[in-house]
């Protein structure tokens, strides 16, 4: 296989060579051989994106907001060129299926452009209160961080944002897949956005804790775990610096006693094991009444057979590997300690491939609420059943993780549906399968973190009020 180089960064419109000497290798998680190489950059190379970044922002906060659309709209065609390209890299350095990379990886992000351009039309920038000028003003150089997941789709909800809001971006994306963020990159270069109103910076950990404490940066945007967003977080608060964190969840499905099993299920089964349950927003919790427990396993288990494990490059493998090694390391651990504490794996078992990262779907059932399994998210193609007796106890359960992302809930009544989710304690609720609308606000509540992304939503939360008294 050849080794793909990354060994530039992007800063003040500019292609610079990395001369930290920091390395970090990216394998290809379904051959488990080496696929890339990503050159990490140090102190220096951070402090010149980010003078570029501020040197971008003081003229991009002037911009109209015809001119923001119009760079939006160039950078969305840009981007569409490189659909094709930019699937192959994600099967090839995460395990994306080249379907789910055409299906979703790809058509999100470039939604999520569109919605950013409708925002703009949508917000009050500017509003008269009595004798004073309400303004809404970008808050400055943005500090994002990325996670290799989805990447092209979490890169946009914060760039184009930020590009709508007036502001400049230092990106940091995973060093874990950094083809597809270096391929944002060029479309950013092919469609001619100012020097310095987007940057990129490679890095580990160390590189994004001296990004998001650095005295340059206004504004933080912080998608990943929870624990490292309580750690962003921490250094905020030295400067205090505003913080926007898309942390993790444990997304629960629940079915009402008058779902209908045989549209509900297919669906529960797609959101629990797309991207190998690498999704913040996978419902790897699913909540059934008590008696009809053995109809909704017989069903999970007949929808997870046409889930198939495979090359992600095959357009006919359903489910790929997960991306790392690390991560398939966790995934098993916590499959084996799901069964050590009591629950009993119903569907699934040990991957029958020898070689690759790859996790068979697997539903747990006998889930207790204290089990791990229960109350920590997995990031793999795990579920956890759950029984109920009544509506009160299936309430209580879905709102016990301390997370607070997204949820569901199945009901052939849609008002009850609806009365339901509104006691569901999470900043998403998808009733009876319903599309996903990236216009509307997206973040979470608990440990789920603070701040939305995703159409005005997104843009206002980049934006700062200034109020003028006594303006003519």
């Amino acid at each position: 296989m050849t080794m793909i180089r990354y060994d530039h960064f992007y800063a003040g419109g500019s292609i610079i060579p990395v001369k930290g000497p920091g390395r970090h290798t990216v394998v290809d998680p379904a051959k488990e051989v080496a696929c890339a190489d990503v050159w990490l950059c140090g102190h220096g190379e951070v402090d010149l994106a980010i003078k570029h970044a501020r040197r971008g922002f003081d003229a991009w906060r002037h911009s109209s907001l015809g001119e923001r659309g119009a760079a939006l709209q160039r950078l969305k065609a840009a981007l569409e060129q490189r659909s094709g390209e930019i699937s192959q890299l994600l099967a090839t350095e995460m395990g994306c299926p080249v379907w789910l990379a055409g299906l979703m990886q790809m058509p999100m992000p470039l939604k999520g452009i569109d919605c950013a351009i409708e925002g703009l039309s949508q917000i009050a920038w500017e509003e008269r209160i009595g004798n004073g000028l309400v303004e809404r003003v970008p808050s400055g150089v943005v500090a994002a961080i990325t996670p290799w997941n989805f990447p092209v789709h979490q890169i946009v909800a914060k760039v184009a944002a930020a590009v709508a809001a007036g502001c400049s971006v230092v990106l940091k994306p995973s060093e874990a897949a950094p083809g597809a963020a270096w391929a944002f990159m060029q479309a950013v270069h092919d469609a001619g956005l100012p020097a310095g109103v987007v940057n990129l910076v490679w890095g580990d950990a160390e590189a994004g804790a001296y990004l998001v404490t650095h005295a340059g940066v206004d504004r933080i945007s912080f998608t990943g775990s929870t624990a490292v967003g309580q750690r962003i977080m921490a250094s905020a608060a030295t400067s205090l610096t505003p913080v926007t964190l898309e942390l993790g969840g444990k997304s629960v499905a629940v079915l009402l006693d008058d779902a209908d099993l045989a549209a509900a299920i297919p669906v529960i089964v797609r959101m629990g094991l797309a991207n190998s349950g690498q999704a913040c927003v996978s419902q790897s919790r699913l909540l059934v009444p008590r008696h009809l427990r053995d109809e909704v396993i017989a069903r999970f288990r007949q929808a997870a057979a046409g889930w198939v494990l495979g090359d992600p490059l095959d357009p006919a493998t359903r489910l790929g590997p997960v991306a790392t090694a690390a991560q398939y390391a966790r995934v098993n651990r916590m499959i084996a300690r799901a069964t050590e504490q009591g629950a009993s794996c119903v569907v699934g078992g040990p991957a029958p491939l020898a070689r690759g990262y790859f996790v068979t779907p697997t539903l747990f059932a006998n889930v207790q609420p204290e089990m791990e399994i229960a109350r920590q998210e997995v990031f793999g193609p795990v579920v956890a059943l759950m029984t109920y007796d009544n509506e009160h106890e299936a309430a209580d359960l879905a709102n016990a993780s301390g997370y607070g992302l997204s949820g569901a809930v199945w009901a052939a009544d849609p008002v009850r549906a609806l009365s339901f989710a509104r006691r569901m304690k999470t900043g998403q609720v998808v009733i009876n399968g319903a599309a996903q609308n990236l216009a509307t606000p997206f973040g979470g509540w608990g440990l789920s973190g603070f701040g939305r992304e995703n159409g005005r939503f997104g843009i206002e939360d980049l934006l700062a009020f200034r109020s003028l008294h006594g303006a003519g």
